[in-house]
Parts: structure tokens; sequence; C-alpha cells
């Protein structure tokens, strides 16, 4: 009897407490609500810089092939005093002006390719100079190549491969924080949609207590029923206000959850579930979806990512334990043109021309020159080298198992979500059926209280047990639009069966 009393007084109380201050509502489906958590979410955000620091990385190694050109200039003005006779003066004036240019570039096969083109003029006020101004050009070619170590395009590309695969691996990543994202999204979405029609039980439930209550009023007043019956209808009501009160409580929390992944916890609207969770019954076959996961899952890309990282470090670290074997080749041509003098005077006819006769001549192959060497270094111990190859066929190894581990771990996944998916099909169809056994057993038990062949607490109960039954139900359809969503999570097919189009939507972001 004081249980009773207790659960009135909190019905008065919980009465009192009344729905909290409105706010604007703002009603979203789930596909607004998945764009707008992909333009707003922090965490994806800062995820989406690291592609571009990926690319930039990328672009920075690929560098290395681009050719350099430089100039260089350069004049010399010294007075020197003299003691020979051998010159004619007392004091020397030698001046000269140098100028060139340069071209050097990588060659993919490792070695370096360089032209240098040097121009000089040369005069002096001495007489012991044959030629005076002189003129001087050079075209000279220098390649130096290694033959074992540090050649091929594995040794001089390796740089660039790993920064590839690192940009790679970086969308993948991005890819999969974006699968996950919806993921959530979906998830806080579909309980949000759980609350809000759990209060909507809760309240018709409520409201059958309150009837039930009236009626029972009714009756005691005109001395069909007796007080004890009034008590029991209002404890009932009492305890079914309490469950709206944990009811609306958890909308709040639910809601919350959801600003969160939005970014939006600052809004002043109240997000409401446009959608419902509807039964779309979707065949599942093994083969297929294992298929897929395979193909098209970021984790599994960015382990055979790596797994090919790992592969060019071997190839890379090996060819580092060979000796080093450098090949070096130099050719170049010359020409010189200037005043020829004798005792100071100048002979005509012999030489002659300035500094484009120099260039013309050495342009035109004149006076070739070559040079060809090999320089070989073999280490007395290769232990570095040798430790780093070890290491690289330990990581390969490593990146080997797992690959294997992840397809493993896609492979109970599959499974499992194919279970899940037709365990939850037969919840769906089972709890409906409960739930419209429960609704015809409450209208009979009503027909039979209202002809005296039940009671209240009869009456009571099969109206818990339809309540429970249609939150049932309803939980047994959100689990199953939420193994749909685990179902593309699982195959990896999230962006494909939302019409993300990812390319786009990393240029937007």
């Amino acid at each position: 009897m004081k249980k009773m009393i207790a659960m009135v007084v909190l019905a008065h109380l919980l009465a009192l407490l009344g729905p909290a201050q409105e706010r604007p509502v703002k009603s979203l489906s789930l596909e607004e609500v998945i764009n707008q958590a992909l333009k707003n979410n922090l965490d994806l955000q800062i995820e989406m810089a690291n592609p571009e620091i990926a690319k930039a990385l990328l672009r920075k190694s690929r560098a290395v092939f681009i050719p350099s050109v430089g100039f260089s200039f350069r004049k010399t003005s010294q007075t020197t005093p003299n003691a020979s006779i051998v010159t004619g003066v007392d004091v020397e004036k030698p001046e000269s002006v140098s100028y060139g240019f340069s071209l050097k570039q990588q060659l993919p096969i490792g070695g370096s390719l360089d032209v240098a083109l040097q121009n000089s003029r040369y005069s002096t006020n001495s007489l012991d100079v044959y030629i005076n101004p002189r003129y001087f050009s050079q075209l000279q070619f220098t390649l130096s190549q290694p033959l074992l170590k540090n050649f091929g395009l594995t040794a001089t590309r390796r740089s660039i491969i790993l920064a590839r695969h690192n940009q790679d691996k970086s969308l993948a990543t991005l890819r999969q924080q974006v699968i996950d994202l919806i993921y959530q999204t979906e998830e806080a979405y579909w309980n949000l949609v759980y609350s809000h029609q759990n209060l909507e039980v809760k309240e018709k439930s409520l409201q059958l207590a309150k009837d039930l209550l009236k009626q029972n009023e009714t009756q005691v007043r005109v001395g069909v029923s007796a007080p004890m019956d009034i008590l029991t209808a209002q404890a009932e009501v009492a305890a079914r206000e309490g469950e709206v009160l944990q009811a609306r409580s958890q909308i709040q929390a639910y809601e919350e959850n959801l600003r969160r992944i939005l970014n939006t916890s600052q809004a002043p609207e109240t997000i409401v579930p446009a959608d419902q969770p509807l039964f779309r019954p979707r065949q599942a076959d093994f083969n297929e979806f294992l298929e897929k996961a395979l193909a098209k899952r970021p984790d599994i890309e960015q382990v055979r990512l790596d797994l090919k990282s790992r592969n060019i470090d071997v190839r890379y670290y090996r060819n580092q334990t060979l000796p080093d074997l450098q090949l070096t080749a130099s050719y170049y041509t010359q020409g010189l043109s200037g005043m020829p003098l004798k005792n100071g005077i100048p002979i005509p006819g012999v030489v002659g021309g300035g500094m484009s006769d120099a260039l013309r001549d050495a342009l035109k192959r004149l006076y070739e020159n070559y040079s060809l060497g090999l320089q070989l270094s073999v280490p007395v111990v290769n232990a570095s080298a040798r430790a780093d190859l070890a290491q690289a066929r330990l990581n390969l190894e490593q990146s080997l198992l797992t690959l294997k581990k992840t397809e493993s771990t896609v492979y109970s996944e599959v499974k499992q979500i194919i279970m899940d998916l037709e365990t939850n099909a037969k919840l769906v169809e089972a709890t409906r059926i409960s739930r419209e056994l429960a609704e015809q057993k409450l209208a009979a038990e009503q027909k039979k209280l209202a002809v005296g062949l039940s009671t209240n607490y009869q009456v009571l109960q099969y109206q818990r047990d339809f309540a429970n039954a249609r939150i049932a139900e309803l939980k047994s359809l959100i689990d199953y639009s939420l193994s749909l969503s685990r179902v593309g999570k699982v195959l990896g097919t999230t962006l494909d069966e939302h019409n993300i189009d990812f390319a786009g939507f990393q240029a937007e972001g």
C-alpha cells in the first residue's frame, strides 16, 4: 500500500516538471545527415589534410629528376710588378673575364650527366704573349654512371615509389574514415529514430493506463469497483510516466551524440529524423560478398600497398650490398681565337677572330678530347648493408603475415555480417507476429474487462506486454537497418551505396 502511494506521489512530481522549453525543430533525412557530417565533421577535416601532405612529399621526391641550370660569371684584374725583361713592361696588368652555362640532369638508371659551356677572354699589357687578347671556349659533356651499386630504376626511383605508395595509403585511410563516419552517422541517426518511436510507444502506453484509471474512477463512483482498483491504476500511471521521462532523456542523449558527429552542438534547432526504418530484404551470397570486400576495403588496400613498399625496400637494399663500380666518361671540344702578336705587333692571317669564332670552333668540334675511366670500391666487411637487407626481408615477411591476417579478418567479418543480416531479418518477422498477437490479446482482455470477466491487473499486464512487443519490433527494424549499414562497411561499398564520388568529395574538401 505504501509503495502504491509513493508511486502516485512520483507521478504528480513528474507531471509538475513538464516538458523543457521548446526549441525550433529541424527535420532531417538520413542522406541529409550524412552529407552534413561529411561537410562538418572535424575529425574528417583533420584527416583530409594528410593526402595533400603526401602529395606534396611526392612532388618533392620527383624533383630529383628536374634538370638544374647554372650560370657563372667572373672578372679578374691584376696589377703585378714585373722582374722579368721578357715581358717588356715594368708593371704587368693582366685582365680576364669568364662566364659559362651548365646543365645537370639525373638519369633514371642512377647516373648523372653534366653539360657545361665555358667562355673566357684574357688580355695583358705584356709583350711576351703570343695571342693578346685571347678568346677561349669549351663545350664539355661529363657522365658519371654506377654499374653495380645504385644502378637501375629501383635505386633512383625508390623514394618516388614509396612516396606514391604513402599517398595512396593516405587516400585509403581517408576513404576508410569516410566509411566509418557514414556508419557512425547512420548508427546515431537510427538510434535517434528508435528513441523517438520508443517515446511514442511509451506515451501511448501511458495514455492507455490513464484511460483505464478514468474508467476505474467512474466505476468506483458508481460502486461497481473497489477503491483498490484506483490505487493500482494510479501506481501503473506513475510507473509509465517515469518510463516516458526516461525515454525523453534518451532522446536528448542520442540527439547530442548525433550533434557531436555533425559538429552542430551549438545549433538551436532540435533534430527530428524524417526517415523511418523499413524492411528491405537483401540476398547475401558469401562468395560475392567476400570478393567485393577483398577488392574494395581500404584496409586491404593499405596492407597491399605496404607489401609493395617492403618489396621495393628488399630490392633496393639487395642492390646496396653490391660493390661500388663507377664509370666516368668525359668528352669536350675547344675553340681558340684572338690577335696573334710578335713583339707586340699584330700578325695578320694567323688564328684571328673574336669570342664568336672561338665558340664556333668549339661547336664544330674541331678539337675533340675524351676520357674514360672505371673506379671500383669494395668494402672489407659490408655489415651495414647486409643488416639493412636482413631488416627489409623481415619487414617483408611481417607485411605478408599482416596481409594474411587482414584477409582472415575480412573472411570472418563477412561470415558474421551474413549471419547478422539473416538473424535480424528473421527477428523482424518474429517480432511483428509477436506484436500482432499482443495487440489481439490486449483487445480481447479489454472486452473481457468490460463485461466483468477480467481484472485491472490483467489488463495492465497485457498493456505492458503490448508496449514491450511494439518496442521489440521497432528495435528489430533498427537492428536490421544497422545490419544493412554494416554490410557496406564490411564490404567497403558504403560510398557506392550512397552515390558518393570519393574523388569529387576530396576535391571539394
